[in-house]
């Protein structure tokens, strides 16, 4: 019973990944730590013998990830549409219930020293300054386009695109889908999962697992080199990424009224997962 529970919450947890990485500023990475599993999904890929040792992990991950994207692909737009302030405060409580348990983690070897607030502030400025930029509409690196057919010159755009935000959805506070917007590729990928289009799909994939195994990489190794450290910079990003998705509308209103309704129940729901998983941090440790 106690590793059907945790495969359930890796299955949930990979849903969760999947989804946030198809809304702009929501990160997947933010919600790994959140949950508990991002020394695990790190660990699992950083080699190929991780990956065949943790194969039944990954694959259950794989498997709630991609359930994740279809469905949000096809569910989320409408959603933010009709409930935006009340969909982006629900992820806000996400990361607020998660933020105990980022502090727990990172401190697990050793306390807070003082010079933790360096990278703390430069990673809560680098998010906030991205969707600062975002906002003032300064970037504009791409067309979106509407493939049908074989472009060699697409195929490598989308696969160099899919390679930098695949690194950065594994990465605390940085959104993928926001950088693929930044890319501009973010619309071209949303209408190809909703058609279920292979020419982008198949290149967008393949590069994106390569993307994600070198990010994962980089990530582990830093956190074995300076835990204490890695981890104060990601308390930063997650913490600026709340400025990040904080909705267009909120203000004092009916919306934003029955938003705090939706982030407590984010809140909520973040420290139930963490309940259920709880026991993931010692099983990181054996692997």
């Amino acid at each position: 019973m106690k590793n059907i529970a945790q495969y359930i919450k890796y299955f949930l947890c990979g849903v969760v990944f999947g989804t946030a990485n198809v809304i702009p500023g929501v990160s997947g990475g933010t919600m790994l730590v959140i949950f508990g599993i991002f020394d695990r999904l790190t660990e699992a890929v950083s080699g190929v013998k991780k990956i065949i040792k943790n194969l039944p992990f990954l694959i259950t991950f794989a498997l709630g990830a991609g359930a994740g994207i279809l469905v949000s692909a096809k569910v989320i737009s409408s959603m933010f549409e009709m409930f935006g302030v009340q969909t982006n405060m629900f992820f806000i409580g996400l990361i607020l219930g998660g933020i105990p348990l980022i502090y727990k983690i990172g401190t697990s070897e050793k306390k807070v020293k003082p010079l933790c607030i360096v990278p703390f502030i430069i990673a809560m400025a680098v998010v906030i300054g991205l969707s600062v930029l975002d906002r003032l509409k300064i970037f504009s690196l791409g067309i979106e386009s509407e493939i049908t057919g074989f472009d060699i010159v697409f195929t490598i755009k989308i696969m160099l695109c899919a390679a930098i935000a695949a690194i950065t959805m594994i990465i605390p506070g940085i959104s993928g889908s926001f950088v693929m917007m930044l890319l501009g590729v973010y619309e071209t990928v949303i209408g190809a999962i909703e058609d279920l289009n292979l020419w982008v799909l198949v290149p967008f994939a393949i590069s994106a697992v390569i993307g994600i195994m070198l990010g994962a990489k980089l990530i582990s190794m830093l956190i074995n080199k300076n835990r204490l450290m890695v981890y104060s910079a990601l308390m930063g990003l997650v913490v600026g990424s709340v400025y990040a998705i904080l909705p267009e509308g909120f203000g004092f209103n009916l919306s934003t009224g029955y938003g705090f309704v939706c982030l407590i129940f984010g809140v909520i729901v973040s420290v139930l997962i963490e309940k259920i998983g709880k026991t993931d941090t010692a099983d990181t440790s054996k692997n």
